[in-house]
């Protein structure tokens, strides 16, 4: 895909983006960048085709596609500077947690295609799951060469825009909780006898392990684990107490708990 991609936002998740699209994008594609931080950009100043511009006038002027990756308040304040530069034949993707579309467009005018997604941690990686959400009436056009975009950091999806807040409840806030569960296996292994290296780099690559066979072979995750019962019998010992402790339940209870509050999170149309 030959184009300019900017992204406006070079924190945790812009900076794994834009490390994953200087992987990712074919070798016609431009990559710049543009933070009001100017150590966010510096940390990308080095990364393989990537270009940090000296102003976000420029960025806006000369990119094809804008990625909008900041926090929601600041990228109100932006949309609304920059609703003049903004021209037909450009797209806006914003990632903005809880600023809807039709917000988003109120404040940009009616030139730019506007897109949103949630992306996570893992398009630095090429590992990454990405929904993708358009306004009602988007070009197929230019749909499709969203979801190609995003496709180059891992698997992008289009879902409806009333699916997002459930979309970052399991997507975008899962690494966490399977972050935390991964801490206490390690803190097991350490309790059960083994050194902490060792038992982090058991816990690390069980899941890994697991993530990759779910993955390729679509296998549903309640098969892997009986199949896994069977195969290892001290499973059913280490299961037994997890749904002892109802763990499974707590699990559905934090995915609903944050998709309420990423449900709270929206801005009302014309808070921009």
């Amino acid at each position: 895909m030959d184009m300019t991609l900017g992204v406006i936002g070079t924190g945790n998740m812009g900076a794994a983006l834009v490390r994953g699209w200087s992987r990712g994008l074919s070798a016609g594609a431009r990559l710049l960048v543009w933070d009001k931080v100017p150590a966010a950009m510096d940390r990308l100043a080095g990364t393989a085709g990537v270009a940090v511009v000296g102003s976000l006038t420029q960025l806006v002027a000369e990119a094809d596609v804008l990625v909008m990756v900041v926090k929601p308040n600041d990228g109100r304040e932006l949309l609304r500077s920059l609703s003049a530069s903004f021209r037909a034949g450009q797209t806006v993707v914003s990632s903005m947690a809880g600023v809807e579309l039709a917000t988003i467009r109120q404040a940009c005018g009616p030139k730019p295609a506007l897109f949103r997604v949630m992306p996570n941690l893992g398009v630095e990686l090429g590992a990454g799951m990405v929904a993708v959400s358009a306004e009602q009436g988007a070009a197929a056009d230019a749909l499709a060469a969203v979801v190609e975009l995003f496709d180059a950091l891992g698997t992008a999806v289009v879902v409806p825009e009333s699916a997002l807040d459930t979309v970052t409840a399991v997507s975008g806030t899962g690494p966490a909780l399977l972050a935390l569960a991964i801490e206490g296996m390690e803190d097991g292994g350490v309790m059960a006898g083994l050194p902490r290296a060792t038992a982090r780099a058991f816990a690390r690559r069980a899941m890994l392990g697991a993530a990759r066979r779910l993955v390729a072979g679509e296998t549903p995750a309640e098969e892997l684990r009986r199949d896994l019962q069977v195969a290892c019998p001290p499973v059913s010992e280490g299961l037994s107490l997890l749904e002892e402790k109802q763990v499974r339940t707590v699990f559905e209870k934090a995915v609903v708990a944050a998709a309420e509050r990423a449900r709270q999170m929206r801005a009302p149309s014309g808070a921009c």
